[in-house]
């Protein structure tokens, strides 16, 4: 484990200014971060990662995910986009999914093979899911404007559902929500819990897996299996994460290296942002954010891929 190294007064700025960005798409997409530190740290600060980069910029990446995750939360509680009753759903599959996912990271570390096939899974990983995402939302936005799509009269309450009503709260599957938040937007919807948590032990695997803290399969579990509206789905991502991510850092630092000096630097940058961007969020169309997740997933991954399967080649 690594506290602190003596860097160079532009090292300091520049992850300082990489916290910054990860800050701000973090709890915009309901992701811890990783989504971008990981290319970050790969592509422009591989010579601070030591010999095995791949793993130290995944586990590396972690560590900064449970500030960034902790920002966001603090600023979705305030701004009551939270809900609470899926996250703590969530979050009895997703711990045990990130606690076995960094424990075949540090399997994985251990092979020691000539290939950093940290790097390579990440890339695959995120570029398949992203392109399979981004056809499908291309694939509704043109059935929406053939007209395909009609006005969605089906009850949100309850009171319709007589089954789900006669269950106590511990026994129900689907969840009528109804509540506003910090500024009078009003949320009504449907949550259908399984199969959708039970993925989410695969989200946490792969996050702690890729150093990604899960979100990149949250989010879309909590919009389309759950039907959650993406700015409830990010908000309740974000805490998922903050609670998920610790045991998988600590698992990690087992077999992995974690910059820690890494970690403060972009840390201090990615709190603050994380704490400006869930103001403005209201003011997104949910299909916007979902969009600009996925083209971010992609372009990032396809950048660490070309720069892996380059360093093969040499």
């Amino acid at each position: 484990m690594v506290l602190f190294a003596d860097f160079q007064w532009w090292t300091y700025i520049a992850l300082f200014g990489a916290g910054l960005l990860s800050g701000a798409v973090s709890p915009t997409f309901g992701i811890g971060g990783g989504l971008l530190n990981v290319p970050i740290l790969l592509i422009g600060f591989s010579f601070l990662l030591g010999d095995n980069p791949g793993s130290t910029a995944t586990a590396t990446s972690l560590a900064i995910i449970i500030f960034t995750a902790l920002s966001g939360s603090i600023s979705y509680v305030r701004e009551r986009r939270i809900d609470y009753r899926i996250a703590f759903t969530f979050m009895i599959f997703a711990i045990p999914g990130a606690a076995s996912g960094g424990i075949f990271s540090n399997w994985l570390k251990r092979q020691e093979y000539d290939i950093d096939y940290f790097q390579i899974i990440f890339a695959c990983t995120m570029i398949t899911i992203a392109l399979y995402k981004i056809t499908m939302i291309l694939i509704q936005r043109r059935k929406k404007k053939k007209g395909i799509f009609v006005e969605d009269d089906e009850c949100m309450d309850i009171e319709c559902d007589e089954e789900q009503m006669n269950r106590p709260w511990w026994k129900q599957t689907v969840l009528y929500r109804d509540f506003e938040d910090k500024r009078e937007v009003k949320f009504k919807y449907k949550a259908k819990l399984i199969p959708g948590i039970f993925i989410a032990s695969i989200g946490g695997f792969i996050g702690a897996t890729l150093g990604l803290g899960g979100g990149v399969i949250y989010v879309p579990i909590l919009t389309m299996a759950l039907g959650l509206p993406a700015a409830i789905a990010t908000a309740t991502s974000t805490f998922t994460i903050l609670f998920a991510t610790p045991l998988a850092v600590v698992i990690r630092s087992f077999d992995s290296v974690i910059r820690w000096d890494i970690v403060i630097c972009m840390a201090v940058g990615a709190i603050i942002t994380a704490n400006i961007v869930p103001r403005f969020l209201h003011k997104v169309k949910s299909e916007i954010i979902l969009t600009g997740f996925w083209l971010l997933a992609m372009s990032a991954a396809i950048r660490v891929l070309i720069k892996v399967l380059t360093d093969i080649s040499i």
